[in-house]
């Protein structure tokens, strides 16, 4: 890990800490293949982009790379001046982010809250992402074959959390964080997301009132786990964006290719 308040990629935790396994497998069916893993207990952040399918089909190719790229440099960019250690693996629709005490986090679940948070209140470009968090051991490891490996990470709080973030509440709100009730346990609103405060001439210190809403429990059906009690806190407070992200897309593109820098060689 390159410091204790960074950004790491899955294959720089693997790198840096003694593993779980690390052994070779000499399949009868499969053949040879290595095993090499990390299992940790953390919380994981799903962070989705809503209707990625639909954008893939109403975009151009180009497009959807430009449109998933700008969603994750936008997420890199709102948290890279924060304090948390993160591990993280971006999916071609999501980017999963993983907080443990394992390698920094004193607070997970908390840090997992205070990310959450700093999304769903600077989404100017729109993006709106799906967020869902869950608690648990996840495992860490190299898949591929000899000719590439890739790192990924692996367990039920995964399916979990894109579960939750999947399935969103009802509801006029600007962004939600669903999560399993369980994981609430002895936390209040305030104390997670405290109100905001600023200085008034004539007032002095300024409380500004609270701006998100802590749900009540509901059930949700996530299939192959059953019906799983959650909460969700969400914001009401709507960005007035002069461009979506989507248009902007179009705009980059459009300028890619009038400055010839798009090379159709179909």
């Amino acid at each position: 890990m390159k410091t204790p308040h960074t950004f790491n990629t899955v294959a720089d935790l693997l790198l840096s800490q003694p593993l779980t396994i690390d052994v070779e497998i000499d399949d009868a069916w499969s053949g040879p293949f290595a095993v090499k893993g990390l299992e940790v207990r953390g919380v994981v952040l799903y962070v989705g982009l809503p209707g990625f399918s639909i954008l893939s089909l109403e975009l151009e190719p180009a497009e959807v790379l430009i449109y998933r790229n700008m969603f994750l440099s936008w997420m890199r960019r709102l948290l890279e001046k924060e304090r948390f250690c993160i591990v993280e693996r971006f999916l071609d629709n999501a980017a999963i982010l993983v907080f443990s005490r394992t390698f920094g986090s004193e607070d997970p679940f908390f840090d997992a809250l205070q990310v959450s948070r700093i999304l769903g209140e600077n989404d100017e470009p729109g993006f709106r992402p799906s967020i869902g968090i869950a608690c648990g051991s996840v495992f860490a490891g190299f898949t591929g074959s000899p000719g590439e490996y890739a790192a990924a990470v692996y367990g039920r709080p995964v399916m979990l959390a894109a579960g939750c973030a999947a399935m969103k509440p009802s509801g006029e709100y600007a962004a939600s964080i669903t999560f399993p009730e369980a994981e609430w346990t002895g936390r209040s609103l305030d104390r997670v997301f405290p109100p905001l405060e600023y200085e008034d001439p004539e007032k002095g210190k300024v409380r500004q009132p609270q701006t998100w809403k802590l749900g009540e429990t509901r059930l949700i059906d996530i299939p192959g786990t059953g019906k799983v009690a959650v909460r969700d806190i969400a914001s009401f407070v709507h960005w007035m964006s002069d461009a979506s992200a989507e248009t902007k897309t179009k705009e980059w593109f459009g300028l890619i290719r009038s400055k010839g820098y798009y090379k159709n060689n179909r």
